[in-house]
Parts: C-alpha cells; structure tokens; sequence
C-alpha cells in the first residue's frame, strides 16, 4: 500500500523510501546468493562442456588403443589381370602370379528354329539335362514350345544352368545354355528319353539326317541304277544302288562305306543319318548323283547339332613359380585371407600385402586435434590474465588444473624401450599446441610395425605353458587415465553433482531469502500504514481543538 505522508504530511515515510529501504536489503542479502547461483550455473556450462570434450578425446585415444585399427593391411602389385584383397591381420608378404587362364563357364548353342514359337517335339517325353553334380528332369510334349523349354529349364534347373533364346538370323532362333558356375567339371549335357521325339538339335552333338517314311525297310529305293554320295565332315563316301536296292539294303551299304553306323532305320521306317563328326559346322548331306533315287531320300529333313560355344574350363596360374588349378576365378584357398581374382588370360603380377599407416595417421591426426581443442579450452578455464583481468572458471581448481598436466604426463613419457611419441611424429610447442608429423609417423612405424603396435596400443603374448603376459600400450594407459574422468564415477561426474547439489541449494536459499525479505517489508508497510492512520486522526482531532481553543480566545 502507497503511503502519501506520515501524520498528514508530515514526510516522515513514504513509498519511496521504503523501496529504498528494500532495495538495499536485496543488494545486501539477495544479490550476493544471485551471483552465487550466476557463477554455479557457468561452472555446470563449463563442466558440460569439458565433458564433451574429454568424451571425444577419449575416443581417440581408445581408436589409436584398438588392435583392429593395426591389423589393416595394403595390397600393391596387382594388374589389369590379377586383382588381389587381403583381410585385416594377414601376414605381411609377397608373392608371384603368372601364366594365368581363366576359368569358363560352359555355352551351348542349339540347332536352328524357325520361332520361339516352334514346338521342340511330336511328342511327349523327358529331357535330361546334367550339369557337374546335378541331373535334371525338364518334361516336354508335343506342345512345348522353344520359349516353353527355355523357362522349364530356368524353373528346374535355374540355379546350375541359364537358359536364353537368341534370334541369330531371319527365321533362325537358338536355344542357349550357360553353367552358372565356372570350372572343368561344369559341362552341360541333354539327352532325350529312351522313346522319345524331343528335337534332336537340341541334344544331338552332331548333325542329323531324316529322311521321309517308307513302307517298310524292304522297301526299294530307287527306279535304276546309279550312286549316291554321303559326305561327313571332310570325308565323302561313294554308294552303288540298283532296280532292286531296298532301304535296309542302302542302311547296310552306308555304314559298311563309313566304317562305323552312322545310319539307321527308326520306328517310322525313316533312313536316319548320324554323324560321327562333331559340331554343327562339319558336313553331312546325302546327294543323288544318278538321278534315280526315291526322293524320301533325297527330300530329307537336317538338323544340326547342339554347338559347344565356350567349353567349360578350371582356371590354372603360376603361384610362385607352381603351377595351381582351381574351378573358380575367385580362388581364397591358396593364403587364408587373401583373394586372388583371375582377370585376364596370360596375365601376371607381383603382389606385395603390407601394414597399412593410412587409418593410423587418420586416427592420429584426429587425436591431435581433439587434444589441441581439449586444452585450448582447459587453458581458458583454469586460467587468469592480468593484463585483461580475466579469471578462468576454474582457477585455483585442482581437480581441473591436473587434467592438463596429467595428459601430458603420458604423452611425454618414454617407454623402458626408449620410445616415445616424439619418435611417432607427435610434437609439443612451448605453448603447449601439439602437430603431428604424419612422414616421421610412417618412417618410425615401418622400421618394426610389431614394436610399434606394442607401444602405441600394448600386446598380449602366451607363452608355451599357456601363461599369459600383458604390455600396456601408451594408448591402453591414456584410455585409463581419462576414464577417471569421464566415467559415471569419474571425476566430472562427480564435481557434476557437486555443482548440481549445491545450485540447488543456492536456489532454495534465494527462495527463503526473498520470501523473508518481503514478508518483513508487507509488515512494515502494514504498520506504518496503521501507523498514519492514528496520527491522520490525531492530527484531525489536534485541528479541532485548536478551532475550539481559538473561537474561545477570541470569544473573551
């Protein structure tokens, strides 16, 4: 409540002077615990922040403590022909290749078809397909068509085989079977069930010759005498016929001429001509040279032959000087964790696996920094400049000054060996700012990487009675020490909850404080408005007898 005066304007009290009396109560009592609380506040910031800090310098230290980080391993030498890969912690080496072959796939080709369309059989059966271990069973009617096949054989046989169709010129399409996998032993062969009418330029390895159907094979074949000539390959053989030449007579005369049985008679008395040369390419034709032979003879319908494209092969090379095999390109038995990948034929290359520094002089490069980031900021923090005046945070703060000090304790550290960061590359200037010399890291790194490994990240070695011993690596030792910092009992979690504990006590105390100060200054405004109050009426009372008192004066 506004007091105007203090008995009827006397001046006395005012509002003005009790907020002046308030005010300084506040500088006196509240202000003090408010800047308190100011300053806890920038100490949980700070505090916030260096754990951040020391978190990601933390890792890393624990990347360059990592036996992982050095098992990492570089491969050169390898060519157009030979690539190679080696896995992480393969022994260091070096090792030849040459005279390389690669290993192929199997392709067959089969005889022409006028369509995709165009049925393979007159009728129904089962093909047998076989592909190194495997055997398949593809059915096929009188409906199949070429397509139908091709996606019966992807369907059932699809993981060791593919099946395509190929348009290879007009009215001429191709059945064409590749091995999924590569190797000698991955040859593709069809064959047609006992009885069945399954094309034969689908299975057949040579070309074929049917003729039209007979009566019977007591047939006569032609209406004089004359000769015929059959011509396989590069041979061509010359067959006498007469009035009374039947069909059976002429399958005998061919195969006596040939040496072998190349023809036959099948079931619709049809004269069957096989060749004994492979390949759709070698010739098979049956030609009238005298004019006089039947024409189912001479009308025959030829099919060719399944083609061999690309036969199937296992690789071979030269691995130091001897020669290996193998069924793939991709061979990952010769070392164990290194891939050797045949690119080329007739190709070489001289392979070299070494450490490999790169992911090292990363991580190093990433330490340096985090460090120079980390005390950069612990310099601000913990200490005071007298020229500007400003005082770190945490001046005079032990447990935050030694974390400085103790870092560089271990990083200026020489091992019972004599070695010791500086030789790695890692360097400290007077103001304390760390580089890093990533050529001095490699050169000292590659004189002995298993030495430098147990220095930078310790090893554990077991000897013949199975026990175990255990070096530290400086890295294992720097890990340890900035846990005591950054672990949930560590030591910034610790002045974390200190701070915490205390703000809030701050806090509470601000609270009371100010409770106590207004309550104190609501009475006394309560007061001394009842105060003015009283002397308003005596006051008025005063006026009233001094009225009384006059008007008597004056009466006399």
């Amino acid at each position: 409540m506004a007091i105007a005066s203090l008995g009827a304007g006397s001046g006395l009290l005012t509002s003005t002077v009790i907020d002046q009396l308030k005010a300084a109560d506040t500088a006196a009592i509240i202000t003090p615990i408010t800047k308190k609380i100011t300053l806890q506040q920038q100490k949980g910031n700070a505090l916030s922040l260096l754990s951040s800090l020391l978190t990601t310098f933390k890792s890393s230290a624990s990347a360059l403590d990592n036996d992982v980080l050095y098992q990492q391993r570089s491969v050169s030498g390898t060519s157009s022909a030979v690539n190679v890969t080696a896995d992480a912690g393969v022994s260091v080496q070096s090792f030849s290749i040459s005279n390389t072959q690669m290993a192929l796939n199997n392709v067959k080709e089969s005889g022409a078809f006028s369509s995709t369309t165009a049925n393979v059989s007159t009728g129904s059966g089962s093909m047998t397909l076989s592909v190194g271990s495997h055997t398949y069973n593809i059915d096929y009617t009188s409906a199949t068509s070429l397509s139908n096949l091709k996606d019966s054989i992807n369907n059932i046989a699809g993981s060791s085989v593919k099946a395509s169709t190929l348009q290879v010129g007009a009215n001429d399409y191709r059945l064409i079977l590749t091995s999924a996998a590569t190797g000698a032993d991955q040859t593709i062969t069809l064959a047609d069930s006992t009885g069945g009418t399954l094309n034969s330029s689908l299975y057949a390895s040579s070309k074929k010759i049917e003729s039209q159907a007979f009566t019977a094979s007591t047939d006569t074949i032609a209406s004089g005498s004359g000769n015929l000539t059959v011509a396989m390959g590069t041979s061509n053989y010359v067959i006498p016929y007469g009035l009374t030449t039947t069909l059976a007579a002429l399958c005998t005369s061919i195969n006596t001429a040939a040496g072998s049985t190349i023809a036959s008679i099948d079931s619709n008395n049809k004269l069957v001509l096989q060749s004994n040369v492979a390949g759709s390419s070698a010739a098979l034709t049956l030609t009238d040279n005298s004019g006089n032979l039947d024409s189912k003879l001479t009308s025959y319908t030829a099919y060719n032959a399944m083609d061999e494209i690309q036969a199937a092969r296992d690789s071979s090379f030269k691995f130091n000087g001897i020669t290996l095999t193998r069924s793939s390109n991709e061979i990952s038995d010769v070392i164990a964790g290194v891939k050797i990948n045949l690119l080329q034929d007739s190709g070489s290359a001289n392979i070299s696996i070494t450490q490999d520094t790169q992911a090292i002089t990363d991580e190093m490069s990433t330490f340096v920094q985090n460090y120079n980031t980390l005390t950069s900021q612990l310099n601000d923090m913990t200490t005071s400049n007298q020229a500007t005046g400003a005082v770190g945070i945490f001046n005079g703060d032990s447990s935050i000054n030694s974390i400085t000090r103790e870092i560089n304790q271990l990083i200026t550290s020489i091992n019972s060996k004599g070695a010791s960061l500086a030789q790695f590359g890692i360097d400290l200037s007077q103001t304390g700012t760390m580089s890093f010399n990533s050529t001095a890291f490699n050169t000292k790194f590659n004189q002995d990487p298993s030495a430098s490994e147990t220095f930078l990240s310790g090893r554990t070695t077991v000897d013949t009675n199975g026990n175990s011993t255990t070096v530290n690596g400086l890295f294992t030792n720097m890990n340890t020490l900035l846990d005591r910092y950054t672990s949930s009992k560590g030591t910034i979690s610790t002045l974390t909850t200190g701070f915490s504990t205390e703000l809030k006590s701050l806090n509470d105390n601000k609270t009371r404080s100010q409770a106590l100060l207004d309550a104190r200054y609501a009475a006394m405004t309560a007061r001394f408005v009842q105060y003015d109050s009283i002397m308003t009426k005596l006051t008025n009372q005063f006026s009233s007898l001094s009225q009384q008192i006059s008007m008597a004066a004056n009466g006399k």
